[in-house]
């Protein structure tokens, strides 16, 4: 089977460069995570090579013969990120030297992990069936409607589409130049996901262009490391940047909005998080606390 049967089987939808960045351990191995275990959550210290990944995630068929893409990605996109200036800074922890000359790595990121995930694949599948739909009250076009009923028609085919947007950022080149970025340093420890990036509330602006009529306004935000995010909000905002410390207050925020995808979202499968508010914050996203030691920290999704 040519272009899988050399290829690795593991296929991390959340890069290790990345996780690497949330590590515990000098060797930067392993993270404490939050763990879906059916009706169970489970905090504890996890090996980074063990998680945020999917066996064959990157591989579709062409002409009956899977085709696996997980080394074009490795090399096409997360190769070039990886070895950047701007994540040299992102890595050593310098991230108060981000500036406007960061703006491409940075919208790179974003859009590229924005796309690599389970959770897009679900939100694919989620849209084929709402523009299919007779009843469905998001104002779809008569294009979107017919791409959205091939996907839906075509499993292989949405993968398929899948797989060539992890392969390049050039489908997101459109939307750069006047994208809005916006970085924020905290004073406390920020979550993260192997869901990295996640679309949050935002006010309203004149200037942020929407993909469909009648959505709520939204920011695109990744945790770059445990004391920086960044936020990407698309529109004609004549390429802004920023770069500006947050308080606790904001900070805590972005943390809870984590904790509340992680308890929405099936496809969300790991909260990186430290054990700080971690027991207050899933309480209140609908998960009973069972056991706290100082190694493992347990709850059990609330009957609804």
């Amino acid at each position: 089977m040519p272009k899988v049967a050399n290829e690795p089987r593991n296929h991390h939808y959340a890069p290790q460069f990345f996780l690497r960045n949330f590590a515990v351990d000098e060797a930067k191995t392993r993270v404490t995570t939050l763990a879906k275990h059916e009706d169970m959550a489970i905090w504890a210290e996890r090996s980074i090579e063990n998680i945020g990944y999917e066996r064959d995630f990157y591989v579709h068929e062409r002409n009956g013969a899977p085709i696996s893409v997980e080394t074009d990605i490795n090399r096409q996109v997360e190769t070039p990120l990886s070895e950047s200036d701007t994540w040299a800074k992102i890595s050593s922890g310098r991230t108060d030297a981000l500036d406007q000359y960061d703006r491409p790595i940075l919208y790179s990121l974003i859009r590229h992990l924005e796309v690599r995930t389970p959770h897009c694949e679900a939100t694919i599948r989620d849209l084929s069936r709402m523009a299919t739909a007779s009843e469905s009250e998001t104002p779809f076009s008569d294009e979107e409607r017919v791409y959205y009923a091939m996907m839906r028609s075509n499993p292989n085919l949405a993968k398929a589409t899948l797989n060539r947007m992890s392969m390049t950022t050039l489908w997101a080149e459109e939307s750069f130049r006047g994208a809005l970025i916006m970085v924020a340093r905290s004073p406390i420890p920020l979550r993260s996901s192997t869901t990295p990036v996640f679309a949050l509330p935002c006010p309203p602006h004149s200037a942020m262009r929407l993909p469909l009529p009648g959505m709520t306004p939204y920011q695109l935000v990744l945790t770059l490391n445990p004391t920086t995010l960044v936020s990407l909000v698309l529109g004609d905002f004549d390429g802004a940047f920023s770069n500006q410390l947050i308080d606790s207050p904001t900070a805590r925020g972005f943390n809870r909005h984590f904790a509340g995808q992680f308890a929405k979202f099936d496809a969300v499968r790991h909260l990186i998080s430290s054990r700080d508010n971690l027991v207050d914050d899933m309480t209140s996203a609908s998960y009973d606390l069972i056991d706290d030691t100082p190694r493992k920290i347990m709850f059990r999704r609330r009957a609804t």
